[in-house]
């Protein structure tokens, strides 16, 4: 089996390499031991992915926490270890204890380094919830995961998307009343003309701190399309890195996001195009009020090989505060000629003139502000009323409340 890690920035030319940069991290007197390793083991009754835990429970103990100056955070003191966690489960999914050969296969070759490599260890060697994904040949199935941050989650989920298939799966999570912890890795292959609809609705409190570390692999004209939807949060930290390996392989990533009080969230999708004729595509939209921060990075990293790929960004953020802050970080990396390739992002305010527009026709200033700000989230919203009206209203709900 071939080894793949995929470092975030990985910029070679010629015969020069870029020097990786010295991350600062710290690290806690409270951080998890082999007390909570036991613990967790406790539950697994799958001797490899036993095994896999002890290998990586040697590497996570070389690292500290992060220190994130665009997140406040200045190292991290782990919540008390819980478990087992429940859940709300629609449809047929295996837990992560019943991985077979296969999927252990993936969770072995693929290896990144995430928002922070301390926090992917931890949910590689910590995990006290996680889900193995798999589809037979020719088959299309759904599946709904439900949880609550009213204990501490740390989940390794697997996916393993076989030939001519196609899996949706729904990942919701709702705020906890106190401050709730949940960090996450995801590991994936989407097989030749499989297709993969990942749907992420993450409803958080603003003192819950929500890590998501995702690396999928998706080979010859297979698809994948995430819909990530982060409202709230004292941190909400998606990463999602795609490896488009295949020829004709897809990607669509569509990050919405919605700000408030002192909610910072800190965002990075990447696409890596290897496969030739390979289309990726992010299209991010989000708004920001109050004390709140967004950041916004995308990343377009076109190989050399990916003849012919196609790989487009673009990213908008309305800010509804004068207190509320914005970043764009738009980044294109291109080691191919015959390729299409652009980005852009822009942060804007309500455009004067559609508030005129509105209140010529009876809405109040105020109504005329909240109905342009939600149609902000009426594309992702009208996609996801198709796969399931009852998550829409609550999505809806939650909008206008904030706004």
């Amino acid at each position: 089996m071939n080894l793949i890690f995929e470092k975030t920035i990985d910029v070679n030319h010629a015969n020069y390499k870029m020097v990786d940069p010295i991350t600062e991290h710290i690290f806690s007197e409270n951080d998890y031991s082999e007390k909570e390793l036991d613990l967790s083991n406790e539950y697994i009754n799958n001797v490899e992915l036993t095994k896999y835990k002890k290998l990586k429970y040697e590497s996570y103990k070389n690292w500290g926490f992060p220190v994130w100056k665009r997140a406040k955070l200045k190292g991290f003191n782990p919540p008390k270890y819980e478990i087992p966690i429940a859940e709300k489960i629609t449809g047929e999914v295996k837990k992560i204890d019943k991985i077979n050969i296969e999927g252990l296969e993936i969770l072995l070759k693929y290896d990144f380094e995430g928002a922070h490599r301390k926090f992917l260890l931890m949910s590689d060697v910590f995990f006290n919830t996680g889900f193995y994904y798999d589809t037979e040949e020719g088959e299309e199935k759904k599946v709904v995961i439900e949880q609550d941050l009213e204990k501490t989650i740390i989940e390794n989920n697997v996916f393993n998307v076989k030939e001519n298939s196609k899996l949706t799966v729904f990942r919701i999570l709702r705020k906890s009343e106190k401050k709730g912890f949940k960090n996450a890795s995801i590991r994936g292959m989407i097989e030749q003309n499989a297709e993969l609809n990942i749907i992420n609705i993450n409803l958080l409190g603003d003192e819950d701190i929500n890590i998501d570390n995702a690396l999928f692999d998706v080979k010859d004209n297979a698809t994948l399309n995430i819909y990530d939807f982060n409202i709230g949060g004292k941190i909400a930290s998606p990463f999602y890195f795609v490896r488009l390996s295949g020829k004709n392989s897809k990607c669509n990533i569509k990050p919405y996001f919605f700000g408030d009080e002192n909610n910072i969230i800190d965002m990075l999708y990447l696409l890596r195009f290897y496969g030739k004729e390979s289309i990726g595509r992010i299209a991010g939209k989000g708004i920001i009020k109050g004390s709140s921060k967004a950041v916004f990075r995308g990343f377009l990293d076109i190989k050399k090989g990916a003849k012919e790929a196609n790989a487009s960004e673009e990213e908008y953020t309305l800010v509804l505060s004068e207190n509320a802050k914005a970043e764009a970080i738009p980044n294109l990396l291109v080691d191919e000629n015959e390729v299409n390739a652009s980005h852009a992002a822009s942060v804007g305010t309500i455009d004067e003139q559609k508030l005129y527009y509105l209140m010529t026709r009876g809405f109040s200033k105020s109504e005329a502000k909240k109905l342009i700000a939600f149609g902000i989230f009426e594309p992702i919203l009208d996609e996801i009323e198709i796969w399931n009206k009852n998550i829409c209203e609550e999505m809806k709900n939650e909008i206008n409340r904030r706004l």
